[in-house]
C-alpha cells in the first residue's frame, strides 16, 4: 500500500457541499436560538438530529467530528469505537469502516475529518500520531506522518486541522505548537511552545481561520481564544473563566468560522453550549443549553405542545461544531450520542 511522508501528500479541508440544503420544515422553530450581540442579531432554528448511544449501525460511543463530500454524504468519527460512519445528509447510515489498532486503515482515537474535492477522506489519526486518507468507500489509500516525534516530518499527538487559502494548519497538541504548510503539505512555519504566555500553548486543541488570514486558537483547559496572523505572529487573546454570556468554561473544545467572520466555539462539558463572537472577542450569542437524555435532566420541551421533542436544541458533553456554506450549523452532541443541525432563519441569508 502507498505510503507518504507529510512533505509530499496535499490535503483539501472538507467543505460542505451546497447540495446540502436544510430546509425548514413543521418540525422547526423559528428563532429557537435568538442571540443578540453587538450591533448583530443571530437567530437559529434547530431542524434535525440523529444517532443513539451504542456500538451499532448509527450509533456512537463518542462521537467527535463530522464531514461532508460533495454528494451530500455525512461522515462521522467516533473515537471510543474507532471508527468512520458514513451517512446520507439526513442521518440514514450507509456503512463503517475501521477498527482498533496500529495498521493501514486502524485508527487509535479518530479525530477530526477532512475530504478533498475528488471525495478522499481524510482522518487525523491522534494517537497514531498520524493523517490517514481513505475513498468514498473507507478503502484505505495512504498515510502521513512519521512516527511520534517533534521534527518537521512528526507530530505528537495531532487533534485538529484546517484548510484556507493562507495556508493549511494543525494543531499538534503534544508538542504544544502550531504547524503551518503549503498546498504540497510541505512544512514552512511552525511556532508556539509549552507555556502560559502570549503565543504559548497549554494544549492547543482548535484551530480556524478567517477571511482576513487570522488564526485562531483554541485550548483545551485554558479558556479563550488566542489570534495570530498566518505566520504566527501573536496578535491578541480574549475570553475569561466563566459560566456568564462570553465567558468559557473548561475543557473549552472547539472553533468553527462562518463566512461571516463569526467565531463559534464549544464551551464544554460543564457549561454545554456554542457561543458566537465577532473577530474581536465581542460576545454575539449563543446555542444550545444542558440536557441529558438518558435521565431528562435539565430538558426541556422547546415547543410546549408542538411537534419536537423533549432535549432538542439541547446539549451535554458538545464536542464539535461544523458550519455549512449556507450557515447550517452542526454540533456534535457527544454526551447524548447524536448529532443536531441548526439552521440560521431566513433574514440570516441576506446578510
Amino acid at each position: 500500500m502507498e505510503k507518504f511522508s507529510l512533505p509530499t501528500f496535499v490535503i483539501t479541508f472538507l467543505t460542505i457541499s451546497s447540495l446540502i440544503l436544510i430546509l425548514h420544515s413543521a418540525n422547526s422553530i423559528e428563532s429557537f436560538q435568538k442571540t443578540d450581540g453587538m450591533n448583530a442579531q443571530i437567530n437559529y432554528s434547530f431542524v434535525g438530529k440523529w444517532g443513539s448511544k451504542g456500538s451499532g449501525d448509527g450509533e456512537f460511543e463518542r462521537p467527535h467530528d463530522i464531514g461532508f463530500d460533495s454528494r451530500g454524504y455525512t461522515y462521522v468519527s467516533d473515537r471510543e469505537l474507532d471508527n468512520i460512519q458514513k451517512f446520507t445528509h439526513n442521518g440514514t447510515f450507509i456503512m463503517k469502516w475501521g477498527s482498533k489498532g496500529t495498521g493501514a486503515g486502524q485508527f487509535n482515537i479518530p479525530y477530526s475529518i477532512g475530504i478533498d474535492s475528488k471525495d478522499k477522506i481524510y482522518v487525523v489519526d491522534r494517537e497514531n500520531h498520524r493523517i490517514e486518507k481513505f475513498d468514498a468507500n473507507g478503502r484505505y489509500i495512504a498515510q502521513g506522518g512519521n512516527a511520534r516525534g517533534n521534527s518537521d516530518n512528526q507530530m505528537n499527538r495531532p487533534e485538529d486541522i484546517v484548510f484556507s487559502p493562507f495556508g493549511i494548519f494543525v494543531t499538534d497538541t503534544g508538542n504544544d505548537r502550531i504547524m503551518k504548510f503549503n498546498s504540497s503539505f510541505i512544512l514552512v512555519h511552525k511556532w508556539g511552545s509549552k507555556g502560559t504566555g502570549d503565543g504559548q500553548f497549554i494544549h492547543p486543541h482548535a484551530i480556524d481561520v478567517d477571511s482576513k488570514g487570522r488564526v485562531y486558537v483554541g485550548e483545551l483547559n485554558r479558556p479563550g481564544v488566542q489570534e495570530f496572523n498566518n505566520n504566527g505572529t501573536f496578535l491578541k487573546r480574549w475570553g475569561s473563566i466563566g459560566t456568564a454570556d462570553g465567558q468559557f468554561s473548561v475543557p473549552q473544545e472547539h472553533i468553527a468560522i462562518d463566512s461571516h467572520d463569526r467565531v463559534y466555539i464549544v464551551d464544554g462539558a460543564s457549561n454545554p453550549r456554542v457561543q458566537i463572537f465577532d473577530t474581536n472577542g465581542h460576545y454575539l450569542g449563543k446555542i444550545g443549553s444542558y440536557c441529558k437524555i438518558s435521565t431528562g435532566e435539565g430538558c426541556i420541551d422547546p415547543d410546549g405542545p408542538g411537534p419536537l421533542e423533549l432535549g432538542d436544541g439541547q446539549f451535554s458533553k458538545p464536542e464539535h461544531v461544523s458550519i455549512d456554506s449556507l450557515g447550517n450549523v452542526y454540533v456534535v452532541d457527544r454526551g447524548n450520542a447524536r448529532i443536531q443541525v441548526f439552521a440560521p432563519t431566513l433574514n440570516e441569508f441576506s446578510k
